[in-house]
């Protein structure tokens, strides 16, 4: 069995929710922001620079965490990330696993960039009291993007969930290839 992308519904679900959620917590940020002539541009330069943050740091903190999941374990020498720049800005990345996966551990890998969001959320509420009170806001949104970024993840978790201890899963990347053990 191939467990690939997420279909539309999963993906679509999941992209609505959160692009809700971030326009929410762009209305909060903008109006923490001091009333000036150069509100809005404040507020795009700082929503710009979160972006390229996320989208370079958090990305990467994504797969790190990802193969974090595989540290103490078997397969721990047998993770590979690779990384490309997407529009020169961006960075994309994905890992994969060479050999065989137990369940325990491939839902660990699936599920460690949650770490990022939560970590995300931890910062934004311990700095708002002594920073500036669009800092929660943006921090929550960049939570939100790990969360996003996460889709794939949270699909391929749901379809191994069901099949659990019953499998061996090979994470080549861009796909998990499941065989049912005897």
């Amino acid at each position: 069995m191939r467990i690939g992308y997420a279909d539309t519904k999963f993906s679509t679900t999941i992209l609505m929710i959160s692009i809700s959620v971030m326009f929410f917590l762009a209305i909060w940020a903008f109006r923490e922001m001091t009333n000036t002539e150069w509100q809005m541009v404040n507020f795009l330069s700082i929503y710009f620079i979160a972006a390229i943050i996320y989208t370079n740091i958090g990305v990467w903190l994504h797969e790190q965490l990802h193969c974090l999941a595989f540290w103490g374990t078997a397969p721990e020498n047998r993770t590979h990330i690779s990384f490309s720049r997407k529009y020169i800005l961006f960075l994309n990345g994905h890992y994969r696993v060479k050999g065989a996966i137990d369940y325990r551990i491939n839902r660990r890998a699936l599920l460690a960039p949650v770490v990022l969001s939560v970590s995300l959320t931890v910062v934004g509420f311990l700095g708002n009291p002594v920073l500036p009170s669009w800092w929660l806001p943006i921090l929550l949104t960049m939570a939100v993007a790990g969360l996003i970024d996460m889709t794939q993840d949270f699909y391929m978790y749901s379809q191994i969930r069901v099949i659990g201890e019953k499998g061996k899963y090979w994470d080549t990347g861009k796909y998990l290839e499941v065989v049912w053990k005897e």
